[in-house]
């Protein structure tokens, strides 16, 4: 017995049921009238074009030169825009960071110092963030334009790059059309115009898209400062149960453009804000590294000084005084090869205890991990020379030729040979100053060494 008192369906009368609730399918004359209104639907979506970007307000215009007799606007949407050169997306690429460009905007943008998206500063390489945006490329191509002629009898009608391709080439064209055009940025004081058919306008705007920045925030600080309107408080004291309550101020007038072009010159601010910090930062880098490398000159690897020594001596008279303080300090100059799989060698300063106005300069090889297949001892030629930084012809030079029997070239035995080869008293430190060798208090030792 059922709880709801009735009678159940019979199976006739559920598949009647069943049979009732499938739906009617269309005639043909049905099917017709909806395909008919699918294509005026998609008609009507080709016949109208994009949006257009409004940049246009009362304090600051920024228009488009060239003329166009079509009704409906045939600025790009800002999804067609390529915000480089600022029209039509000519074969579009898109950024690993989701942004749009010319494919030769682009290109020209990227470069070995500028890896960076020019819209937010996200680091990105033309070889693996840049993809070529075909679905893009086929929405522009899709859409119908007229020829800006066509009032005059052309009859083009065709996408918005290959219009833009025609127009100069147009037989309807007038001689209005081959004047020079100006910089779509000619109202903000950008004087550059060009030749319609030439690509000046567009070379112009890839180019000086940094001319364009500033003379941007300059119109937006005017904006800011003609638009501004200060008005003081009325002093009107309320009082109100026998105390004086302090005037209300008036909320703050708007001080700057409202509409797209507000925050088109905003980001325009931004970006400029953006790019002077890093041209900041850039230029401290550059300022820290000159100093690096005046403090610590690069030094070519030994292996390939050729058995030459420049030994530049910085703050001579202060390592005279080291010296002069103990006779067991010594200064050791960098170590040199006379081939890459050849003899190592340095040379050594100080000052004897009972001449400390003499300087000692010798010669020293080095162990190395060629010495196992070297001739031994050392035969060769060494020469030392004092350069005189004004006048060559008073450099002082010395010439020293090895000898089997002396032990100072004898294969070493400890890192630096304790056996020297040279001159006990080199040079006098007096007669070093006044003839002008330690020319701000620098003095410079060269040694050659070669295999005889």
């Amino acid at each position: 017995m059922h709880s709801l008192g009735k009678t159940p369906a019979t199976p006739a009368q559920r598949q009647s049921q069943q049979f009732r609730q499938q739906p009617t399918p269309p005639t043909d004359i049905q099917q017709r009238q909806q395909r008919k209104g699918d294509e005026n639907i998609k008609k009507e979506m080709i016949r109208q074009p994009p949006n257009s970007l409004p940049l246009r307000s009362d304090n600051l215009t920024i228009t488009n030169t060239r003329s166009s007799s079509l009704e409906d606007h045939t600025d790009p949407d800002g999804r067609y825009l390529c915000a480089i050169c600022i029209n039509w997306l000519n074969e579009p690429v898109l950024t690993s960071c989701g942004h749009r460009f010319c494919k030769s905007c682009l290109s020209s943008w990227l470069g070995p110092e500028r890896q960076w998206c020019p819209m937010d500063n996200e680091k990105i390489s033309g070889d693996q963030d840049v993809f070529p945006d075909n679905f893009t490329r086929r929405e522009i191509e899709q859409i119908k334009l007229k020829c800006p002629n066509a009032n005059l009898g052309c009859d083009l009608v065709a996408s918005p790059i290959e219009v833009e391709r025609h127009r100069y080439n147009c037989p309807y064209r007038t001689n209005e059309d081959s004047a020079e055009e100006k910089c779509p940025f000619a109202s903000i004081k950008c004087d550059f115009v060009a030749r319609p058919e030439t690509n000046g306008l567009e070379v112009h705007l890839k180019e000086e898209m940094a001319l364009h920045m500033q003379l941007l925030l300059k119109a937006f600080q005017q904006t800011a400062i003609s638009t501004w309107n200060p008005q003081k408080p009325k002093k009107i004291a309320v009082q109100t149960n026998g105390y004086t309550e302090n005037p209300q101020l008036p909320p703050p007038p708007p001080q700057y453009a409202n509409g797209a072009e507000e925050q088109l010159i905003q980001a325009m601010y931004q970006r400029i804000v953006i790019l002077e910090q890093r041209s900041c930062e850039q230029a401290v880098k550059i300022e820290n590294l000159t100093k690096l490398l005046q403090n610590q000159r690069q030094q070519i690897d030994p292996r390939y000084s050729g058995g030459t020594i420049l030994w530049e001596i910085i703050n001579f008279q202060k390592l005279i005084e080291h010296l002069r303080a103990n006779a067991n300090n010594l200064v050791y100059s960098r170590e040199c090869f006379t081939s890459p799989y050849g003899y190592k060698f340095c040379a050594r300063l100080n000052i004897q205890p009972k001449h400390q106005h003499l300087l000692s300069l010798h010669v020293h090889l080095m162990q190395s991990e060629n010495d196992y297949h070297l001739d031994w001892p050392f035969n060769g030629r060494i020469k030392l020379c004092m350069i005189h930084p004004r006048d060559a012809k008073l450099s002082q030079h010395d010439t020293i030729m090895t000898k089997p029997e002396i032990l100072a070239f004898h294969q070493p035995r400890e890192r630096i040979s304790t056996r020297g080869f040279g001159f006990v008293e080199y040079a006098n430190v007096g007669e070093i100053i006044k003839k002008g060798f330690c020319e701000d208090d620098r003095l410079v030792i060269k040694i050659e060494i070669n295999i005889v």
